[in-house]
């Protein structure tokens, strides 16, 4: 078929079934909207029976209709969901960017947007606008991510979800040192998401990379609900500095509190 080859090296990882799956779901488009099982069959090149069984697994979730009068198949409405968080997510970025490079271009530092995958606790990031000011190598990057518990960004957006789903995973999962400044228990975690949630921020000593040092702010949505989280990164003698002089915590909660309202967010976060 070759949509399951991997050039990565990682397709021994590959669930066949669900390689499979998404071949079909990938059969429709907007030339062909509406298939026959035959149709569905040759487009993906399995038999009529092991198609059939996959588009009735696909239909089950909602992410394939039939047409109850002609037979064929078309793409069904629960395949909005994962796009309609994707679009949220370029919304995101499209929306607050210019904000970023204010940011960057004010601080001169390293600047960020990401959002969390619940799932794994790790967030995921956006946006990195490359600071003016010498940092030395960071392992952040565009579509990359890192875990929450030990970043800026990942504290301030744990600290708005559901204090018994954060307690929950890692009480699970454990919690991974990555410097021996990050957090040594669930109780050191939970203790630092309440302070951000007091204070509206959330800072990372070199918690995750040695010698960087972040301060995060979260980004509310119309719903008010936490979408996303903006920081500053920079060597730990330059941010110890600026936040000591109070300048660049104050400018961190004025983007989030400006990125919020480009999101429809009516009440504003206190500080």
């Amino acid at each position: 078929m070759g949509k399951s080859e991997d050039a990565s090296g990682t397709e021994r990882y590959h669930i066949r079934a669900i390689l499979r799956a998404l071949d079909v779901l990938e059969a429709f488009s907007v030339d062909k909207s509406a298939l026959s099982l035959t149709e569905v069959s040759e487009a993906v090149g399995l038999n009529a029976s092991t198609t059939y069984r996959l588009l009735a697994t696909l239909q089950s979730r909602g992410y394939i209709e039939q047409d109850p009068a002609t037979g064929r198949y078309r793409i069904g409405v629960a395949c909005l969901r994962p796009s309609s968080v994707f679009v949220a997510q370029l919304n995101v970025r499209e929306r607050v960017y210019p904000l970023l490079v204010q940011l960057r271009d004010e601080t001169r530092e390293s600047v960020h947007l990401c959002i969390l995958d619940h799932c794994t606790m790790e967030v995921i990031y956006l946006e990195k606008l490359e600071g003016l000011e010498p940092i030395g190598p960071m392992r952040s990057r565009v579509g990359g991510r890192a875990p929450a518990h030990c970043t800026g960004v990942g504290k301030a957006l744990l600290a708005h979800c559901d204090p018994d789903e954060v307690s929950a995973f890692f009480s699970r999962h454990g919690i991974s040192r990555y410097t021996p400044r990050t957090v040594a228990s669930l109780e050191m975690l939970m203790e630092e998401l309440a302070l951000a949630r007091e204070r509206g921020y959330a800072i990372d000593k070199a918690e995750h990379e040695e010698g960087v040092m972040c301060v995060a702010v979260p980004v509310w949505n119309h719903l008010n609900r936490v979408q996303a989280a903006i920081s500053i990164s920079g060597t730990v003698e330059r941010m110890t500095r600026a936040i000591q002089g109070g300048d660049l915590v104050r400018r961190v909660v004025e983007a989030g509190h400006e990125a919020s309202k480009r999101l429809g967010h009516i009440a504003r976060p206190t500080l």
